[in-house]
């Protein structure tokens, strides 16, 4: 017997608003999800768009100035005064609200009697994301010990990067598998309470592919010869930006850097590296990424200042609260292509134009030409990476990592005369108060030393 089970995206939402704390949306820890595999996905689904376009998102683009923090908390941000209390509300809406619950879908879609591969290959690609998104930015961390604290294992052990990053890598490749089988294979399948693809594996597989050629790549200068792999994962991947996988928002579910500004208006605005990136290139991005100032003049604080002015641009159209996000895309796909070639020796200019111009298509919707930043002969490493840091503006923290692995872009510190605790960009965060208080295998790491794959 088959089920197609089409769910309302907005009854799904308002259940999960319900459970509102601050910014973020949440399922209880203490009230794991039940039901069916359609209604876990689609309340999984939010909850990951929640871990990548929230706090992490906007605490990241200050980090590698994209942003600049201008009030209350963000203001500590901008000054590196970042500590353990910041983390534990994301901490929770990434182990006990969604890589719990995935846990769960996952374990329900093996079920002899309504096993469903699809939507275990689902679960896997998301709880490969979100997994990333933990040991990206704090290193090591619990996985393969965790999600058992309802067995009583309340102090799970933690797995190093190293070991995760495998994991990662077998969970894509398992759920590729699990989403190549017949669709008789299958008691649920996906549909429209599938947010992102609405139940088309086709793409899912896809998305599977991008995702790990952009894992491996982040570990190139850790793993040697990963070039020939990463390009195959490419050539199975998104193909056109028709194909992005990307968080789809409309007037009910709130793109979260919109909404973030419609609530916080003044804690954060656009860098002056940043904007004057843009209107030095005469960009075409510039007006849908930023909004003018009070005066109608794009312009970006200046982190070298003590007190920065907060009269600067912020975000723009690209960002409203019905814009869809993007989590991966065809321009990121393209951009890791002339990373890639351009380390085995190639002139990757041609790549590096397609990939600065499906960026450009897909920010302003096919309304400007790329004519005048798809312009490159040649590709350097530091162009490729700098023009992806540019096509990436506030795009979760793929930029972050960008930057923390490679350098590129160079970045100049906020000066400690100017407020800065340290001297130095972070290099990771703090674990979460309540990890370290309640978990004696996890010891809080200070700032300035890298993860694994960085530098």
């Amino acid at each position: 017997m088959k089920n197609k089970v089409k769910l309302l995206y907005a009854l799904c939402f308002t259940a999960i608003v319900g459970c509102k704390t601050g910014d973020d949306l949440y399922i209880s820890p203490n009230n794991p999800l039940e039901g069916n595999l359609p209604s876990m996905l689609t309340a999984i689904e939010v909850n990951s768009f929640q871990n990548v376009e929230g706090d992490l998102s906007r605490m990241s683009s200050i980090m590698v100035q994209h942003s600049v923090g201008l009030n209350a908390q963000y203001s500590d941000v901008q000054n590196y005064r970042i500590t353990q209390g910041d983390f534990d509300n994301v901490w929770i809406g990434l182990y006990s609200n969604t890589m719990y619950n995935l846990k769960l879908m996952i374990d329900k879609s093996q079920i002899a009697e309504t096993k469903s591969p699809y939507y275990t290959g689902i679960g896997k690609i998301m709880m490969a994301l979100n997994i990333s998104l933990a040991t990206d930015l704090w290193g090591d961390v619990p996985y393969s010990d965790a999600f058992q604290w309802m067995s009583g294992n309340k102090t799970p052990k933690l797995d190093t990067q190293q070991d995760i990053y495998k994991s990662i890598d077998n969970l894509l490749g398992d759920a590729i598998t699990d989403l190549s089988v017949t669709e008789n294979s299958n008691y649920y399948l996906p549909g429209e309470e599938d947010l992102i693809y609405k139940g088309n594996v086709k793409l899912w597989i896809k998305a599977a592919y991008t995702l790990r050629a952009r894992f491996l790549n982040r570990t190139s200068a850790k793993v040697a010869g990963t070039e020939a792999k990463v390009l195959e994962y490419l050539s199975k991947g998104i193909s056109s930006n028709a194909e992005n996988m990307i968080a789809p928002h409309d007037g009910n579910s709130q793109n979260q850097w919109g909404a973030f500004q419609n609530t916080r208006d003044g804690y954060m605005g656009a860098s002056k590296l940043f904007v004057d990136r843009l209107v030095a290139k005469n960009d075409p991005r510039l007006a849908y990424f930023l909004s003018t100032n009070s005066e109608d003049k794009f312009v970006g604080g200046d982190i070298k200042e003590e007190s920065i002015d907060p009269d600067v641009s912020i975000i723009g159209p690209f960002f409203d609260v019905a814009s869809n996000f993007p989590i991966i895309t065809y321009y990121e796909a393209k951009f890791i292509e002339a990373e890639v070639k351009q380390r085995q020796g190639a002139n990757a200019a041609a790549i590096l134009n397609a990939a600065i111009s499906a960026n450009v298509e897909y920010v302003t919707k096919g309304e400007e030409s790329a004519a005048a930043v798809a312009n490159y002969a040649q590709a350097s490493k530091t162009d490729i990476l700098t023009e992806k840091w540019v096509a990436l503006y506030n795009q979760g923290i793929e930029p972050y990592n960008d930057y923390r692995r490679t350098g590129i872009p160079a970045l100049t510190p906020r000066p400690q005369s100017a407020g800065a605790t340290m001297s130095i960009i972070p290099k990771r965060f703090p674990f979460p108060q309540t990890t370290t208080l309640y978990n004696p295998n996890a010891k809080n790491i200070p700032m300035d030393v890298a993860v694994w794959w960085g530098m």
